[in-house]
């Protein structure tokens, strides 16, 4: 299991993840998830940037997460 953080706005803004077109968590929340490839992006509006990011993710843990972060 791997650990994925994806932030955007403040820490306490909530905005849904997608990761792979799939509904998957909560923004600046800690998401488990599998080790690999992924393209990650934000539930509309699209006000957000890049539109999509593609990841690999591997070698992770609960207090070193993966980090991905939109503006």
């Amino acid at each position: 299991m791997e650990y994925l953080v994806v932030r955007f706005g403040a820490p306490t803004v909530r905005r849904g993840v997608l990761v792979n077109g799939n509904p998957f968590g909560q923004t600046n929340t800690l998401i488990p998830i599998d080790a690999g490839t992924h393209t990650i992006t934000l539930v509309p509006p699209p006000d957000f940037s890049p539109p999509t990011q593609t990841v690999v993710i591997a070698d992770t843990s609960e207090l070193a997460p993966f980090t991905v972060t939109f503006t």
